[in-house]
């Protein structure tokens, strides 16, 4: 039997290792957080998300923000497969959150896809855009 090959990289809050769900967790959290055009060289990378969390929420709205959110994990996140994204309430005063759940596949990068474990978790959206301020801070060079 051959051991998986989970991805690993470094956390971006922390700056320690992250190896396998917590790494994946990491990866939807910059591909959800960072705007289109924002990247020099990768123009396409990211979702509109945050043109959108100034607007009142709506069946079309939210259909929208599906749309934008399952695109781009399907277009840039090789191993989930969302089955599942609810919009949710986190917070008395309305604050809004993001609960998605579906399949990890450690090794769909490679298109090996005969490996998989259910994933999903629920975060705030403030969660994205402190995540999309330290990465704009790390691309430019200050520390967030």
């Amino acid at each position: 039997m051959q051991a998986v090959r989970y991805r690993q990289g470094i956390s971006a809050e922390t700056g320690r290792p992250l190896v396998g769900a917590a790494h994946l967790a990491q990866s939807i959290a910059v591909i959800w957080s960072t705007r289109l055009l924002e990247l020099i060289g990768l123009l396409e990378f990211g979702a509109d998300l945050r043109s959108h969390l100034a607007e009142d929420v709506t069946g079309a709205l939210a259909l929208e923000i599906y749309d934008d959110l399952t695109t781009a994990v399907e277009r840039w996140e090789p191993e989930y497969r969302m089955r599942e994204l609810q919009l949710v309430r986190m917070t008395r005063d309305g604050g809004l959150g993001l609960r998605h759940a579906g399949l990890y596949y450690p090794e769909g990068r490679f298109g090996n896809y005969a490996i998989s474990q259910p994933f999903g978790e629920t975060s705030g959206l403030a969660r994205y855009e402190a995540v999309a301020r330290r990465s704009a801070a790390l691309r430019s060079g200050v520390a967030a």
